[in-house]
């Protein structure tokens, strides 16, 4: 089944980005190169993929870049390729990131980054209220979104309903949640839910988790930036209580 993609095209840029583009198996439109870092790699690995690379000065790539740091290289994507949230709970999937609500683009990137290197078996992202997939979170995230299965979703509560009939406990991240995530018993498929800056997992899709965990926070400390709190509970949930090893 092809993937959906979005309307729009996906310019990246930088060279580890670009280089874990290539890496992938997702199609590229444009790639253009200039004098960077990695660009020898960056050439070889076009060539085993078979794209094509366009040489390219260093005002284009600017243009293209939007001002941004490219390193020489830049990418252009038909668009983000995203999968339906069938395929991220498909038999032997055994965790999701619910993401309700994060608006940062940087948060965003470094929560993508995050769960590629826990291992999460895939991301689900609203249509509305949330960063969608931009340059500054392909470069925010490494690169590492082009490894991590996503899916958007127009109603996160109908989608917390669908992951628990597909035998998943949800879990919220809730700061000053009496439960610790570190009591938590890991359940065998899980689904943790990370609300967005400041506001939180909204009330609606708060009343959807089976469970609602906080980071325990010194005297005085609120909460945690949200990449943070959410970095932490995936190692703790996916990593430490026993999740699938990395390889």
């Amino acid at each position: 089944m092809a993937r959906p993609r979005t309307n729009q095209a996906l310019t990246v840029y930088g060279a580890n980005v670009v280089l874990e583009l290539l890496r992938s198996d997702e199609p590229i439109r444009q790639l253009l190169c200039g004098v960077g870092p990695q660009r020898e790699a960056i050439v070889a690995a076009a060539r085993r993929r078979g794209v094509p690379v366009r040489e390219a000065g260093r005002e284009e790539l600017a243009r293209l870049a939007q001002g941004a740091p490219h390193q020489g290289v830049v990418a252009v994507l038909p668009g983000f390729p995203f999968r339906t949230l069938e395929d991220l709970i498909a038999p032997g999937e055994q965790s999701v990131l619910v993401l309700d609500g994060v608006q940062d683009p940087r948060n965003l990137g470094a929560i993508l980054r995050t769960a590629r290197a826990a291992g999460a078996g895939g991301v689900v992202l609203p249509q509305d209220r949330c960063c969608g997939i931009t340059p500054v979170v392909a470069a925010a995230s490494a690169g590492q979104l082009f490894g991590l299965p996503m899916a958007r979703v127009t109603n996160v509560a109908r989608t917390l309903e669908t992951l628990k009939g597909a035998g998943f406990w949800t879990v919220g991240l809730v700061p000053g949640a009496p439960r610790s995530i570190f009591d938590l018993d890991r359940p065998g498929r899980v689904a943790l839910v990370v609300g967005g800056e400041g506001e939180g997992i909204r009330p609606l899709v708060r009343r959807g988790c089976d469970f609602e965990v906080a980071i325990p926070m010194s005297p005085g400390v609120e909460s945690l930036n949200a990449s943070v709190a959410t970095a932490i509970a995936l190692y703790e949930l996916l990593v430490r209580r026993g999740g699938p090893p990395i390889p």
